[in-house]
This record gives C-alpha cells, sequence and structure tokens, in this order.
C-alpha cells in the first residue's frame, strides 16, 4: 500500500469525527457553564445592569420625596427702640394648603417614572442576554472551526513526515512532499486565525458576563441545540415586550406631567398666624390710682390668623402646559412607532430562522455527505493512478470550506434562534 494511500485512507475515516470532539482549551462537556448559567451571572455582575438598579432605586426615592407634604414655615422678629424703651416682639407661622390635589399629581408623575425605569431596565435585561446568547454561540462556532482545523492539520503534519520519509528515500517525486508541506502551512496559517478569533469571542463573552480578562471560562453547549419556539403571537409581543412597555410609561408619565402642569395654573392658598408682644412707653409720667407718678408704659398682645392665595391672573403656566402637551405627542408617537418596528422585527426573525434551518437541513442532507463521497471518489482516483496528489489536496480544501460553512450554518440557526427569543421577549 503506497503512501499517499495510508494519507488519505487515514483522513477519510476522520473526516465525519470532524467538530463532533470537545476542544480542551474552551468546551468542557462535564464543568463547563451552559449559556443559562452565563446569562444569570452576566444578570448578576454586568456593570451596565448594576447602574440601571440604582436608577430604579432613583426613581423609587422621587416616589417616596413626592409623597411628603410641604413644609410649614416658622418666622421670627423682634425690634428694640433705639435710644428708647419700646420693643416688639413677633412670631408666626405659615402652612401652605396645595389645593386641587397638588401632591397627588406629584405621586402620579413619580410613580409613572418608576415604572417606565423599571421596564427600561427589563429592556437591558433583555438586550444583554440576547448579546450573551449571540457571543456564546459565535464562540461555539469558533472553537468547533478550530477543533476542525487542528484535528486537520494534525493529520497532515503526520502524512507530511511520512510523505518526506518516502521522497528521501525515492520512493515517490518530491514535489508530492512540497505541495503536501504548502498544504499544512496554509491550515495552520487558518489555525492561527481561528484561534484568534476564539480568542476575542471568549474575552468580549467574559466582558459581558462580568469577568475579568483573566478568569478561567469554559463552555457547555452544543450549536445544534437551539431554544424552543417562544409564543411569536404579535399581540403578546406588543404587550409584555419592555421597550414597548417602556414607551407606555412614558406617555403615561407625560400624561402625569400635563395634569400636574394644569393644577398648577390653578390657585392655591396658604394660611398663616402669628402672635405680636409690643411693649410701649413715653418719656413722660403720668399717675397711678393713687395719685403718684409714674411712666406712661403698655403691653400689648396681638393675635392674627389669615389666609394668603395665590391668583393665576398673569401667569397660568401656559409654558409648562405647551410642553407637557409636545411631550406626551412625542411620547405617543414613539410608541406607535415602535410597535411598528416590533412587528416588522418579529416577522423578519421568523422569516431568518426558517431560511437558516432550511440552509441547515440542505447542509446536513445534500452537502457534506456528499462532499465526503467526493473526496473518497478523488483517492480512489488517485489510488488507481489518474489523478494527482494536487487534485486531492484541492478536494481537501473544498471540504475544509464545506465544513466550515456547516458551522456557519449551525450558527446561522443558532442565532436566528436567539434573535427569535430576544425580539419576542422571551426568556
Amino acid at each position: 500500500m503506497n503512501l499517499p494511500l495510508i494519507f488519505l485512507t487515514t483522513f477519510t475515516l476522520a473526516l465525519p469525527m470532524f467538530g463532533q470532539r470537545a476542544g480542551p482549551s474552551v468546551l468542557d462537556p462535564a464543568g463547563g457553564q451552559t449559556v443559562q448559567d452565563l446569562v444569570n451571572r452576566a444578570l448578576a455582575q454586568n456593570g451596565e445592569l448594576l447602574a440601571g438598579e440604582r436608577l430604579v432605586a432613583a426613581a423609587r426615592g422621587g416616589v417616596t420625596q413626592a409623597r411628603l407634604k410641604v413644609n410649614p414655615s416658622l418666622s421670627f422678629n423682634e425690634s428694640q427702640e433705639v435710644a428708647g424703651g419700646q420693643n416688639n416682639f413677633m412670631i408666626g407661622g405659615t402652612l401652605p394648603l396645595e389645593l386641587y390635589h397638588r401632591r397627588e399629581r406629584r405621586v402620579e408623575v413619580a410613580q409613572n417614572t418608576v415604572k417606565m425605569t423599571e421596564f427600561d431596565q427589563a429592556e437591558r435585561e433583555r438586550r444583554l442576554r440576547a448579546e450573551v446568547e449571540t457571543k456564546f454561540g459565535e464562540v461555539l462556532a469558533a472553537a468547533r472551526n478550530l477543533q476542525v482545523a487542528e484535528e486537520l492539520l494534525d493529520l497532515n503534519r503526520k502524512a507530511l513526515e511520512l510523505t518526506q520519509t518516502r521522497a528521501d528515500q525515492g520512493a515517490i517525486p518530491p514535489l508530492d512532499a512540497n505541495l503536501l508541506r504548502v498544504e499544512v502551512n496554509r491550515i495552520d496559517a487558518l489555525r492561527v486565525d481561528l484561534d484568534s478569533k476564539l480568542g476575542v469571542g471568549i474575552l468580549e463573552l467574559k466582558s459581558l458576563v462580568g469577568m475579568k480578562p483573566d478568569e478561567d471560562l469554559r463552555l457547555k453547549g452544543s450549536l445544534e441545540a437551539v431554544f424552543g419556539d417562544p409564543d411569536v403571537s404579535i399581540q403578546r409581543v406588543l404587550e409584555s415586550r419592555p421597550d414597548i412597555l417602556s414607551l407606555r410609561a412614558a406617555e403615561q408619565v407625560a400624561s402625569a406631567k400635563l395634569r400636574q402642569a394644569e393644577t398648577e395654573a390653578r390657585p392655591d392658598a396658604s394660611i398663616s398666624a402669628n402672635y405680636q408682644r409690643m411693649d410701649s412707653s413715653f418719656n413722660v409720667n403720668g399717675l397711678n390710682a393713687l395719685g403718684q407718678p409714674q411712666p406712661i408704659q403698655g403691653i400689648f398682645h396681638f393675635l392674627a390668623v389669615g389666609v394668603s392665595i395665590s391668583l393665576p391672573v398673569r401667569n397660568k403656566n401656559q409654558g409648562a402646559i405647551e410642553t407637557a402637551v409636545a411631550q406626551m405627542d412625542e411620547a405617543q408617537r414613539r410608541r406607535e412607532y415602535a410597535e411598528l418596528v416590533a412587528t416588522r422585527e418579529v416577522s423578519v426573525a421568523l422569516l431568518v430562522r426558517d431560511k437558516a434551518q432550511e440552509g441547515l437541513r440542505i447542509f446536513r442532507d445534500g452537502v457534506r455527505g456528499q462532499a465526503s463521497q467526493n473526496l473518497e471518489v478523488v483517492r480512489k482516483t488517485y489510488e488507481l493512478g489518474r489523478t494527482q496528489l494536487l487534485d486531492v489536496i484541492a478536494e481537501q480544501r473544498r471540504f475544509i470550506d464545506i465544513e466550515m460553512g456547516y458551522t456557519e450554518a449551525l450558527n446561522r440557526f443558532y442565532q436566528a434562534a436567539v434573535r427569535v427569543r430576544a425580539v419576542t421577549g422571551g426568556k
């Protein structure tokens, strides 16, 4: 049996195993982390989400503040006559009434702001979940391609050693060894490029889940393990997607601000009360009941109660009302456009998923198996001496392209499934 036949037989037997064995550096079927593990970790550690939680807490603090009643005011005044004996002491207080449910209007605005902020946080979680799932699939695809290249490189290196030995012995032309050496170097360059892509993908995945670059990350999963079909009802999507709900909450905030502005245009009132003690005297003497001289002096006590009413005659809060109306119209238009975009996204995602599934089926049933048969035919033709090693190498390259294409088809279907989950708000 000649040496090229040994190389080709070994290569052909190994073909069905490409991409099936877990890579030692990234994939760990036993102790690796699944995509859901990484999603949970990202939701707990991602810096943007942690910052978003503080935004929600700040909005809730706004509700607490809005519920507080306006503080009363206390005034104190004392006066003394210069070079005289008269003095005056006064103390009073004022209590704003906040008529026409002013406090309720503040609370309404603050509560709707909390809802909007919470939906914004849920939207950040939805996007982060989709980003982690997308990057997870990209890393799996890069790992599979790298594994195919490494296994093929290993086979070709072994074949090159044997081929070079036979060429040195004069059993085969030296050109065969040179051709195979070029192929080994080409595959090695491909391996370096794929290894770089895998490393970048892992670093990006670590960043998404809140891991440090030097932390160890091993994955468990497969591109063929896609998610189940979520509920793709357009009506359900429009009622559950957090970005749509956030825009509806923004409408409610704008509407509440309009009611608040209209309330501020109405009169308000404050009640006040004060006590005054006045000590008054004159630099002359009078007579008391006994007819004795006595300085003229009197101490007087006053108690006053009043009501202060603001009259919105010149300033009727017209500008604030106009602004609130415009903001409400803006919020409505944004929500309507977002619903249109969401409807389109769902339709596109379903179309892409169906076509990706169809393409994957064609690859499985009509491409990979046929490519393996084609390489077997070329191998046997070379065995019979009717073709050259260069033809075998060319067919091997086509097989590599097909394996890479199959990885891409797997990744496309995986990413399409992730996209469907994301646009439908699925978890």
